[in-house]
C-alpha cells in the first residue's frame, strides 16, 4: 500500500474577507497565481493541478483587466468577454457556478439564462459584458464566431483543439471599437490541467518535441509566439521513492498553490483509489495520458510497444496505408517487416473532406517515402510499393454528389481498397490490432509505434481510444468513444487488416483471398491459436 503523508490540520481555517458592500475580496495563494494575474501578454495560459485555483484566478484576471480599460466618452470602462467550455453540462455545472459564486446577481447585475448565457457586471464606472459558450452546441459556436470581443477566457484548455483557440484569438481586439477609444488590452486567457502529450500546448511550449517529419509550415504554426505567456504551477504533491527509485507514496508539496483555500487532506483524499496516470495528470501536474474510462487496448505497453528511436521506412518491404474517412479523417502508415509491424507515420485533420485530405496524404508519403509507387503485389515499379486500405463506408457517395472518398483518392494516384472486415465489425477490427500487440517474434513485440512521428496513435493506444464509463455506474459502454483517438485507431485497424492480420488471427494464410474476415465467428479457433 502506498504511503500518503497528510498535512496537519491548521488551528483555524481561513475565511474570505468581504468589503463594506459584502462583496468577496480575492487573495491569491501562490507565486505563479500572482504572476498570472499580473501578466498582460496577448495570450496567457496557466496550468496546474486540480484545486489549484486557476479558474478563480482567471475570473479575477478578467475583472482586473476590465477595471484597467480606458474609459469611453461617457466615462464608462467597457469590455466584452466570451467564456468557452467544451460541453454545456460542464459550462453550466462548473464554470457558471464558480462565476456566480464570485459575481452573484443580487450584487453585480442580472444573469441571462437564455442560451447562450450572458451576464452584465457593473461595478462603479466598469461594465463587463460576458457571454458563456459551450463547444458542443452549434448555436453557441455560431455565436462565438460572430462576437466582437475584448477577450476570451477558455476554461479547461486541455479539452480544446488549437483551431478553437486560433478562432477565438481572431475575434479579440474588436471591442470597444477604435472609434470609441479601443481596448487597452485584448487577447485570450486560459487555464488547464496537465494535457496529453499530443495536445498542442506542450508542442508549442517545447515540453514535447515536434515530430521530425513535420514540414517547415507545420513547425511555424506550432512555434510559441513572443506575445504568449505560459505559467506552470508546482505540483500539489510529491512522490516518495525508495533507494531503488520505486514510488512508495506521496506527500504534500510545501510550495503547492491555493492550499490555503482547500480543506485539510484534500489531495490525500483525492488520490485514494486512483491510478498513477490520474495522479500524475491531475495532482502532480505532469503531461501524461490519463483515461477517464477503460482503454480499448489494455495490452499496450509504451515501454515495449513504442520505439526508442525514430522509425524510418525499410527499403524492399511493402508499405501499408490505413485510412479513416469522414469530416475528421486519419491516416496511418506502416510496414510489416519480418512479421513485425513498424508504424512510422500518421496524419490527422479536422473538419476536412477527402478532397482536402487526399493531397495531404500524398505529400506525407512523398516526404517520408521518397520514390514510391502503387503496389500491384508483383513488385513492379521503382521505389517502395504502397497499398491503401480504408473504411468500407468510404465507398459511399457523399451527400452532394455520387463522388466517394475512394474516387477522390484514386484521382490523386492512390487507389484505396476496402479493408477486409465483414460488415465493418468493430470487434474484428479491435482484435486484429490486439493480436499484433500481444504476439512476439524472436522475443520481440510484433507491434512497434514511432513515438515521435505517431504521437496521436501512441496516445490512442495508451488509452485515448477507450470505452467511456457509464455515468453513475462502474460499467463501461460497449463501443469505443467516438473522438479524435477513435479516428486514428480506426485507420490503424484498416491498415493491419489490409495486410492480412485478421486472417492470421483466425488461422488462415495472410495472403488468403477468402473474403472479409469476421473474427467473432472464429472465437474457438482463435483461442486454439494461443489467446
Amino acid at each position: 500500500m502506498l504511503q500518503v503523508i497528510e498535512p496537519e490540520r491548521p488551528a483555524e481555517l481561513p475565511k474570505i474577507d468581504t468589503d463594506a458592500q459584502g462583496r468577496k475580496i480575492y487573495r491569491p495563494d501562490g507565486a505563479v497565481l500572482r504572476n498570472y494575474l499580473r501578466c498582460r501578454k496577448h495570450v496567457s495560459i496557466i496550468r496546474g493541478s486540480i484545486g489549484s485555483g486557476t479558474s478563480t484566478a482567471s475570473i479575477m484576471k478578467m475583472f482586473m483587466i476590465s477595471m484597467e480599460q480606458w474609459p469611453q466618452g461617457d466615462g464608462i470602462r467597457r469590455t466584452r468577454w466570451c467564456i468557452v467550455r467544451n460541453t454545456f453540462p460542464d459550462l453550466k455545472n462548473t464554470t457558471v457556478k464558480t462565476w456566480l459564486d464570485w459575481f452573484p446577481e443580487e450584487m453585480y447585475g442580472r444573469f441571462y439564462w437564455d442560451r447562450p448565457y450572458k451576464h452584465i457586471v457593473r461595478v462603479g464606472d466598469m461594465e463587463m459584458e460576458v457571454h458563456f459558450i459551450a463547444l458542443d452546441s452549434p448555436e453557441d459556436i455560431r455565436k462565438m464566431r460572430s462576437l466582437e470581443v475584448t477577450g476570451f477566457w477558455i476554461n479547461e484548455l486541455e479539452f480544446i483543439e488549437k483551431d478553437i483557440l486560433d478562432e477565438a484569438e481572431s475575434r479579440t481586439g474588436r471591442y470597444p471599437a477604435v472609434k470609441d477609444g479601443g481596448a487597452k488590452w485584448d487577447g485570450v486567457i486560459a487555464d488547464m490541467n496537465a494535457p496529453r502529450e499530443d495536445h498542442f500546448i506542450p508542442l508549442m511550449m517545447g515540453e514535447v518535441p515536434l515530430p521530425d517529419d513535420w514540414s517547415e509550415e507545420e513547425r511555424l504554426a506550432y512555434q510559441k509566439p513572443s506575445n504568449w505567456a505560459y505559467h506552470v504551477q508546482p505540483p500539489a504533491m510529491l512522490e516518495i521513492k525508495d533507494a531503488g527509485g520505486t514510488i512508495t507514496g506521496y506527500r504534500m508539496n510545501p510550495v503547492a498553490e491555493n492550499t490555503k483555500w482547500l480543506k485539510p487532506g484534500y489531495y490525500a483524499e483525492k488520490i485514494k483509489g486512483k491510478s498513477k496516470q490520474w495522479i500524475d495528470s491531475r495532482v502532480l501536474n505532469k503531461i501524461t495520458v490519463f483515461v477517464d474510462g477503460k482503454p480499448v487496448w489494455g495490452q499496450f505497453n509504451p515501454d515495449i510497444h513504442v520505439a526508442k528511436t525514430p522509425l524510418e521506412p525499410v527499403p524492399g518491404w511493402p508499405v501499408y496505408v490505413g485510412l479513416d474517412f469522414g469530416r475528421n479523417p486519419a491516416c496511418v502508415v506502416g510496414q510489416l517487416v519480418n512479421n513485425r509491424w513498424r508504424i512510422f507515420a500518421e496524419l490527422t485533420a479536422r473538419d476536412a473532406g477527402a478532397s482536402i485530405f487526399a493531397p495531404l496524404v500524398k505529400q506525407l508519403l512523398d516526404r517520408r517515402l521518397g520514390e514510391w509507387g502503387v503496389s500491384h503485389r508483383h513488385g513492379a515499379g521503382n521505389g517502395l510499393q504502397v497499398e491503401f486500405f480504408g473504411d468500407p463506408k468510404g465507398d459511399d457517395g457523399v451527400q452532394t454528389d455520387e463522388t466517394t472518398a475512394y474516387d477522390v483518392f484514386r484521382s490523386f494516384g492512390m487507389p484505396v481498397r476496402a479493408a477486409p472486415v465483414k460488415n465493418n465489425h468493430i470487434q474484428t477490427r479491435i482484435e486484429a490490432v490486439e493480436y499484433a500487440m500481444i504476439t512476439m517474434v524472436n522475443g520481440q513485440p510484433r507491434f512497434l509505434v514511432c513515438g515521435s512521428h505517431c504521437r496521436t496513435l501512441k496516445v490512442a493506444c495508451e488509452g485515448g481510444y477507450h470505452f467511456a464509463r457509464i455515468k453513475g455506474t462502474s460499467r463501461h459502454k460497449e463501443s469505443p468513444e467516438k473522438d479524435r483517438y477513435s479516428d486514428i485507431a480506426d485507420a490503424c485497424q484498416y491498415m493491419v487488416l489490409g495486410a492480412g492480420e485478421g486472417r492470421v488471427v483466425v488461422g488462415q494464410d495472410r495472403a488468403s483471398r477468402k473474403g472479409p474476415v469476421d473474427i467473432k465467428v472464429h472465437k474457438k479457433s482463435r483461442r486454439r491459436g494461443g489467446f
